[in-house]
């Protein structure tokens, strides 16, 4: 089912859903390539600024809820509409407030569910999948324990995060070895943004079947960053643990527990 936060599109589906319309994609391969975002509050509170990137957003085939923010929007706005007043409308936000803390917005597909989901549906089927980007060696230590995990995947990397974006040289390189190797999965882990605007601007020279932007994805999968409680990320709590594991990520988590409710508030009232 799509829907739009913020005047972006989100597809909210469950996890099986989305692993089963990927796959769907990977066995066909005869559509192009589709790019898949797995889309957290940051990046409707960006999209309002960057015309760009919110056509990236609006132009990829699926977007994935990565968070519980995102899905309290999405039942805020449908709840909203039956309110035609300001009270009414507080009173359809406190009411979505409960249903976050209690965990009963909706099922989240996240980027580390996402990649791990692939990666074992590739050992099982054979799968080829291209790690891109990351740092400090992690796109190599996320292959092997792939590889040593899912027996059968069939995994290449490049770690390249230097100048890739901003070098034509770099980015021809990239792409010739992704091509050469034509994976059925590519994952880009650049920052935010930058990921998703190097598939969309890569997109009609990628031989891939599905890529995926994932952020900080390889050093949660190797165990670099802690995963949050389960009871944490369902209460939508998910900020909190980062900000306790990397302070310097206050800035961006601000954005992501004020300025994005502020937004969708404040578009709820016309």
């Amino acid at each position: 089912m799509r829907e739009k936060v913020l005047g972006v599109n989100v597809d909210v589906l469950g996890k099986e859903e989305v692993l089963n319309i990927i796959l769907s994609w990977v066995n066909d391969r005869s559509s192009g390539l589709k790019h898949v975002v797995t889309a957290y509050s940051e990046f409707f509170v960006k999209a309002k600024t960057d015309v760009e990137f919110k056509q990236v957003l609006n132009s990829s085939d699926l977007v994935t809820p990565d968070g519980v923010s995102v899905l309290a929007a999405v039942n805020y706005g449908g709840r909203v509409k039956g309110a035609k007043t300001l009270p009414g409308k507080i009173l359809a936000g406190l009411k979505t407030g409960t249903e976050v803390i209690g965990g009963r917005v909706g099922e989240t597909v996240t980027g580390v569910w996402l990649f791990e989901a692939l990666c074992e549906a590739a050992g099982k089927k054979g799968l080829k999948i291209f790690l891109l980007g990351g740092w400090d060696g992690v796109a190599g230590r996320a292959a092997r324990l792939a590889q040593k995990r899912y027996p059968g995947i069939k995994i290449e990397f490049d770690e390249g995060e230097k100048r890739v974006g901003t070098d034509p040289e770099r980015n021809r390189e990239v792409v010739e070895r992704i091509n050469k190797f034509r994976p059925d999965v590519l994952f880009v882990s650049y920052n935010p943004v930058k990921q998703e605007k190097w598939i969309a601007k890569h997109r009609k020279s990628l031989k891939v079947v599905v890529a995926i932007g994932v952020g900080g994805t390889y050093n949660e999968f190797v165990g670099d960053l802690l995963g949050a409680p389960k009871w944490m990320a369902k209460s939508g709590l998910k900020w909190l643990w980062r900000l306790w594991l990397e302070p310097k990520r206050l800035g961006r988590i601000l954005s992501a527990v004020i300025v994005f409710p502020w937004l969708v508030f404040r578009e709820s009232l016309g």
